[in-house]
């Protein structure tokens, strides 16, 4: 039998450990991990190996050559492109003239292949994919199978509501050489997105294993260091080179230790060549490679040092990371989590504070304080994006300093020779941070055209619109708790906020500065565009297609000067008469000014544009899940035979009430890109877009000649009740696999969090993206219905974790 080994990455959350060596080169305890994938396959009989390259494949020939001093035979294919795990291995077909097994070069494990193998011939499997379960599985991809182990559903790098299982592919496969008919050659192609959905489609057996034992995917900071850890505690089988000559802590030769090192606890690896000065001393969880010195008086706990570093004396250095080749004058201090990339020189004195990333080849002067990153940055501590969104304080957290920041990511990740919208409300700041986005966009080569002032919902009318323009972000402020709150909305082409792929790609350039910048003879000069906000009106008025029957009075609170505006237009065409209120008064002033003006209706429009809150005639509030209903049937209503996307959470007869109207409903995830894309057809959203919603309103009242409340009547009762349950980050994978498994044989929906049916309604339990929680979303016909369901399965949430 044969493998192949996939030792291409380049590891880019890793810099700057990878800054000049490739992910598979990274040393474990002193040896290149995928020396301990080649120890792994010789256990298990496996010496003919194939090695796939793209990233640095020098370095990786020059340390393993042909194999022989590792006792396997190396056969190297070099990849000119990137060819994708799939594609890569086809690369080597020629070589691949028997069953083999696939594994990567940059996680560590100690499975058991034999096992592996064995289960697969014995399934008379074409492919066998080895899982593992894991507590946060968002990062790799979840892998669901059948009773038999077939497997039946894939789930790339999801988010927390697709997580329908802690079990995630490990990316180790057994494979059948006639698989490699399903790859295409010389295509960029992945097996679980191309090949395996291609096998499963046609029906081939496609197996899971999930396999005991390690396996850790060596792909931040955090698991670089873990992995290490686990080696000194034995949680994986793996030789460790070097006499274990204190309890826990292991030594290679010629290793000079002071006199005081019988007194240290381990557990601790110190590499070959190694000199520890007197008084000096090497604490628990400490990781030394070889040919370093550290000098008197110098602390070291939970360090991780590469080879060749000089110390100086009365260091104090605490859970940091070093690459090789570092001076470190007297007296400095290297604090927890910072990493210092190779050949770097810390000055006398200097504090390098705790997160903070040092790329190769830096000085750092004498007495400094090193607060932030030195040229790269770092990775944030969560998330920039928000369903498509990056959002903060005006001047505290999104300063103009992060806004072009994130602008030069943003452009160079995605938008590089592109034209973008860059539009913004009215708000003075927000125009601010617009005039400092275009011109870091046009430093990194993107097009930009600056649209000028809008709302969220009219910025994406208007990148739609567009022909000659690839996305667009739309700066937007607006009061929350008595602080201003900016928020940066990204678009794709079609206008929709962007995809978790593409957020993906400019949190990681933002993590690592990892762009450039063009040539300045190479900048576009900006240019603007004018009438995006009349444009908007007009399509408006005309989408909502009639003439006002009689005059309608509306009490109206908005903040923003282009709602304003385009009310005007609409109070023109359909007859209406607005009449405002100052947006600071409270909504007991709104109720009150409805009934005193004997208006029709009273609205308070968000900041953005796209969300709304309802009065009816009387001044009471309408509560906001019979607003949104209230919408989506005055459009269903009004506007027949479309299609348009509601969201799994909101109420079932929707469907029904669409279908007698001549409307097609397309259940959606709650997201609002996922509602928006199945609505593309159309260029306004009943919720998305409150004018519009506003307008269909309207319109209903009119031609149907009721009131808000006589409308609300006509509705069938139901009653929709949220609550959630606290569950600690690393249960909520497991937690989706129970209630997946739990739900197998009961009526259930797995497209956003896991919707189950029930006698009494129906209930959506969806675990957060950015909290350690679980909302419950239930739904029936009355209150103490679905607050009955909703406390039941909350009960059970907290049976299952506790």
């Amino acid at each position: 039998m044969k493998a192949i080994i996939m030792a291409g990455g380049k590891g880019t959350r890793l810099r700057p450990l990878t800054c000049h060596i490739p992910k598979p080169m990274v040393p474990l305890l002193n040896r290149p991990c995928m020396e301990y994938i080649i120890d792994l396959l010789r256990k298990h009989g496996i010496t003919q190996i194939g090695v796939t390259m793209q990233y640095m494949p020098e370095v990786i020939r020059n340390y393993f050559g042909d194999g022989s001093d590792f006792g396997v035979e190396l056969h190297y294919f070099e990849e000119e492109s990137p060819l994708g795990t799939a594609g890569s291995v086809k690369n080597a077909a020629a070589f691949l003239d028997e069953r083999f097994l696939v594994i990567s070069g940059d996680a560590l494990t100690d499975f058991d292949l034999s096992r592996i193998v064995e289960s697969h011939v014995r399934r008379e499997a074409l492919a066998t994919v080895v899982l593992t379960r894991v507590e946060r599985p968002l990062e790799y991809g979840v892998v669901m199978t059948d009773e038999a182990g077939r497997i039946v559903r894939f789930l790339e790098k999801p988010d927390w509501s697709e997580v329908f299982s802690d079990t995630v592919n490990t990316g180790i496969y057994v494979l059948e050489p006639e698989a490699l008919q399903g790859i295409e050659e010389g295509k960029e192609q992945d097996f679980s997105n191309d090949l395996f959905p291609l096998m499963m489609k046609r029906g081939q057996p496609l197996y899971g294993y999930v396999s005991e034992g390690y396996w850790s995917d060596i792909g931040n900071m955090e698991q670089y260091r873990q992995a290490q850890f686990d080696m000194l505690d034995s949680r994986v089988e793996a030789t460790i080179r070097g006499e274990e000559r204190m309890p826990g802590i292991y030594v290679g030769r010629n290793v000079t230790l002071p006199s005081g090192s019988r007194d240290w606890q381990g557990p601790a690896y110190i590499g070959e060549d190694t000199v520890i000065e007197e008084t000096a001393h090497i604490g628990p969880y400490c990781v030394i490679g070889a040919g370093n010195r550290v000098a008197r008086g110098s602390e070291l706990s939970r360090t991780i040092m590469w080879d060749g570093n000089r110390i100086g004396e009365n260091n104090e250095i605490a859970g940091a990371t070093l690459c090789s080749r570092i001076r470190s004058y007297p007296e400095s201090v290297i604090s927890d989590e910072a990493v210092v990339g190779c050949h770097c020189t810390i000055g006398p004195k200097t504090h390098v504070l705790p997160r903070v990333k040092i790329w190769p080849h830096k000085r750092l002067r004498e007495y400094a304080t090193v607060n932030a990153s030195v040229i790269w940055g770092e990775s944030a501590a969560k998330p920039l994006f928000a369903e498509g969104t990056v959002s903060g304080c005006a001047n505290e957290e999104l300063t103009p300093e992060f806004a072009a920041r994130f602008a030069g990511a943003y452009g160079a990740s995605l938008a590089k020779g592109k034209r973008l919208a860059v539009s913004s409300s009215g708000h003075g700041f927000a125009r601010l941070i617009r005039s400092v986005i275009g011109p870091a966009l046009q430093a990194v080569g993107v097009n930009v055209t600056d649209a000028g002032e809008s709302s969220s919902a009219v910025a994406r009318f208007g990148v739609s619109a567009m022909a000659d323009v690839d996305g667009g972000i739309h700066v937007q402020c607006y009061q929350s708790g008595g602080r201003t709150v900016c928020r940066l909305e990204c678009m794709d082409a079609s206008g929709l906020p962007i995809g978790k792929s593409a957020e993906r790609k400019v949190d990681n350039a933002f993590a690592l500065e990892d762009y450039g910048r063009i040539e300045a003879s190479g900048i576009v000069e900006a240019r603007s565009v004018k009438g995006i906000v009349s444009s908007y009106g007009s399509k408006l008025i005309a989408e909502l297609g009639y003439k006002g029957r009689r005059p309608l009075r509306l009490v109206v609170a908005t903040e923003d000067p282009v709602l304003r505006r385009l009310l005007g237009f609409m109070a023109e065409a359909f007859r209406w008469t607005v009449i405002p209120l100052d947006p600071a008064l409270p909504d007991s002033s709104l109720e009150t000014a409805v009934a005193e003006q004997r208006a029709d209706f009273g609205v308070r429009f968000g900041p953005s544009g796209e969300t709304l809150r309802l009065f009816d005639e009387t001044g009471a509030p309408v509560p906001q899940e019979r607003i949104d209903v209230l919408l989506y049937v005055s459009y269903f209503q009004c506007l027949r035979g479309r299609t348009t996307g509601v969201p799994l959470s909101a109420p079932s007869f929707l469907d029904s009430a669409a279908e007698a109207l001549g409307h097609t409903v397309v259940r959606t995830k709650r997201s609002a890109r996922a509602v928006l894309e199945a609505s593309t057809a159309h260029p306004f959203h009943p919720v998305h877009d409150a004018l519009f919603g506003i307008g269909l309103l309207a319109r209903n009242l009119i031609e149907n000649e009721l009131t808000v409340t006589g409308l609300l009547r006509f509705m069938p009762a139901f009653s929709l009740h949220s609550t959630f349950v606290e569950v600690p980050w690393d249960e909520k994978g497991k937690l989706m696999r129970l209630l997946t498994e739990h739900v197998k044989h009961r009526r259930a929906d797995l497209l956003d969090g896991v919707k189950v049916y029930d006698e009494a309604g129906w209930v959506l339990l969806l675990p957060d993206t950015g909290e350690p929680r679980f909302t419950v979303i239930a739904h029936g016909e009355r209150k103490e219905a679905a607050l009955e369901l909703a406390e039941r399965y909350r009960q059970q949430l907290i049976r299952h974790f506790q």
